[in-house]
């Protein structure tokens, strides 16, 4: 399969859609990932300032786009690891933290929650992981409280009774030293995922498993965000509308009153971890239809809670710098429609690193190239696009001049700005759901 084959199956599909992006998604950004501002400026005694140039620049978006941060000190040498430091920073406003059991406590007791715990691959410590976004103004989120995987090995996984007592221990210890410092905590991980798994607990079988954890959860963590967080099950829900197990068993839960702040789903597009990727790429065709991925989304809107993209990987199919190219155009474009969902809030790629995901017996995940950086860091063209997009294109930068009643209205993406005019600098912010009006006095 040369390249040309590859890009018609991965773009091909968002090419066609051309009416599609002009007619409701690029408007859809504009109307939901903006707001209108209104700043009146002022001298020392009140008068308004006619004529006065001011500069409009965005600081900070409010929306989030981030990745895990499993890698963060992680790497063989100090260099490797200073560059991850630098380039996470680089691209990223949020990073998933590691809250595997697995990781965190090996050894029961002992778990490593401080930043100088010993080593578990790609499982850096929270505390390291929350120095480090605080250093770097990044939110940190929790990844995941009840995942019936990567569970320690000393856990009784066949003792019902001794799991929830142990389970209920984890939640209290977690919340007591991090509630309050985190964007959001992913209650659940995977539940519709566990009956192929190996290895799962007796928790598994308990038809109220979700009811049980949340209900946890709302205990422990009564001021933070929960997330429901499952699979790749977007193009499957635009196939199967509101039959999809997804759906239902979110609606389910809903309707016994569970407290599910907001909606989590992944997205990996796995073309190589099972067979060649020329052989799975077919199978991944689902992913590259913009038609099924707005019904996918439009189903879970219905909800009307908050979304996200909680594990994002594109892949690299093909040879050379094309296929570098197609991985950047493919980014671009979920991206785009993703952000022009109103309730999306966030978006999460996974491995930033290429050659870091995570690998095991007859699955070879890194053989999806799903990295934004190579392996020594330099960025791929993915990785520009990431930047260009949330830096260029969806970012506010003006120039403006105040009108005879000493005002200037425009309207900027959602976040937080900088009004400067003469030197002088004053901060502000474009948020939904507030008046985004302002008097300024220079």
């Amino acid at each position: 399969m040369n390249n040309s084959e590859i890009r018609k199956i991965c773009l091909g599909k968002f090419e066609e859609a051309e009416d599609l992006f002009l007619e409701k998604i690029y408007p859809n950004i504009e109307t939901y990932r903006k707001g209108d501002c209104k700043i009146k400026c002022l001298d020392k005694n009140g008068k308004p300032l006619i004529g006065k140039a001011v500069k409009i620049t965005q600081k900070k978006h409010d929306f989030k786009y981030g990745a895990n941060i499993f890698m963060l000190d992680e790497f063989a040498s100090e260099e490797d690891n200073k560059a991850y430091r630098e380039e996470f920073a680089k691209y990223f406003n949020l990073a998933t933290i590691p809250f595997y059991w697995k990781g965190l406590e090996p050894e029961k007791g002992k778990p490593r929650y401080d930043a100088d715990s010993p080593k578990e691959y790609r499982r850096p410590a929270p505390d390291l992981c929350l120095e480090y976004c605080r250093e770097k103004g990044i939110d940190g989120k929790l990844h995941c409280l009840f995942y019936d995987k990567f569970l320690p090995d000393w856990m009784p996984r066949n003792d019902e009774k001794e799991m929830l007592l142990l389970y209920e221990k984890r939640f209290a210890e977690i919340a007591k030293r991090y509630s309050g410092k985190l964007y959001e905590v992913e209650v659940l991980n995977e539940l519709l995922s566990e009956w192929w798994w190996t290895g799962q607990s007796v928790l598994s079988e308990r038809r109220d498993i979700l009811e049980l954890m949340f209900s946890l959860a709302e205990q422990y963590f009564q001021n933070d965000t929960l997330v429901i967080n499952d699979g790749n099950y977007i193009p499957e829900i635009g196939q199967m509308d509101y039959r999809h197990p997804y759906y239902m068993l979110i609606d389910a839960a809903l309707s016994k009153g569970v407290r599910i702040d907001k909606i989590g789903v992944q997205n990996h597009i796995y073309c190589g971890c099972v067979k060649s990727q020329e052989e799975e790429i077919h199978s991944c065709e689902p992913f590259f239809d913009p038609m099924l991925i707005l019904k996918g989304f439009e189903v879970l809107s219905s909800f009307d809670k908050p979304l996200e993209i909680t594990e994002v990987t594109i892949p690299t199919v093909g040879e050379g710098e094309e296929a570098e190219e197609i991985q950047a155009e493919l980014l671009r474009y979920l991206y785009t429609i993703w952000f022009s969902i109103p309730q999306m809030e966030s978006i999460v790629y996974w491995n930033t690193v290429d050659g870091t995901a995570y690998d095991a017996p007859g699955w070879m995940e890194n053989n999806c190239r799903g990295g934004l950086l190579h392996s020594d860091f330099s960025p791929k063209k993915s990785a520009v696009m990431l930047k260009e997009l949330f830096s260029k294109i969806w970012h506010t930068e003006l120039e403006l001049v105040t009108d005879e009643d000493g005002c200037i209205n425009f309207r900027g993406f959602y976040g937080d700005y900088s009004a400067t005019s003469a030197g002088e600098e004053i901060s502000f912010g474009i948020h939904k759901n507030t008046s985004n009006s302002y008097e300024m006095v220079w």
